[in-house]
């Protein structure tokens, strides 16, 4: 819906202009038109003890115990919220830290959940043959055969593809010839005169 607003009495609407739908006709320098857009007001208060006390939970969680990643894990924050220090946090920017300190621990979840993957994959293929055909299914899948530049879902399809590698592995097809003759060494000696004799009377 297009409201037109023309004359000096009309009335519009405050949801119209939110919704920038305001068109106006036959405008000219001799009228003002003041339209006065309400400003939030910033909430200036400091952040309550539980939102303080929540933040340095999931600094904690996300840093542990090393003072040097905390320190550089306080200066992200306090760039990305935009303060000097954590004491400078408003009630107001208490959402933006929550969400980046969040993003970093979903972040390093994910990361460690890949380095498991990796060496489930790195322990389940010591053979160097399996070995070399995962990182040539990783290559043709995945566009590279680095298992760390993979992320968790191409690492969970490579190990699925390893496990199926393993329920039908190449070397079980192939039997063993000592184990094949001391099993069965009247059938293997007869089979083997009987092709040469067939060899001598055909040549």
């Amino acid at each position: 819906m297009t409201v037109n607003s023309a004359g000096e009495q009309n009335r519009v609407a405050t949801r119209d202009f939110n919704e920038s739908r305001i068109q106006i006709d036959r405008f000219d320098g001799r009228h003002t038109i003041n339209i006065g857009v309400p400003d939030e007001k910033e909430d200036k208060r400091p952040m309550v003890w539980a939102q303080r006390n929540e933040i340095h939970n999931l600094v904690n969680s996300i840093a542990g115990d090393d003072d040097s990643a905390k320190r550089e894990l306080w200066t992200k924050l306090n760039a990305e919220v935009g303060v000097n220090s954590f004491k400078d946090m408003t009630i107001n920017q208490y959402q933006t830290a929550i969400s980046f300190l969040q993003a970093m621990l979903d972040r390093n979840k994910e990361h460690d959940a890949s380095k498991t993957l990796v060496g489930l994959l790195l322990r389940n293929s010591e053979d160097s043959e399996i070995r070399k055909k995962l990182i040539r299914h990783c290559h043709i899948n995945f566009g590279t055969g680095r298992l760390n530049d993979l992320d968790r879902s191409q690492l969970q399809l490579a190990l699925s593809w390893l496990d199926q590698q393993s329920l039908y592995p190449a070397s079980a097809l192939k039997l063993n010839t000592k184990a094949l003759i001391r099993a069965y060494p009247k059938q293997i000696a007869i089979t083997f005169i009987l092709g040469f004799v067939l060899g001598v009377i055909i040549f």
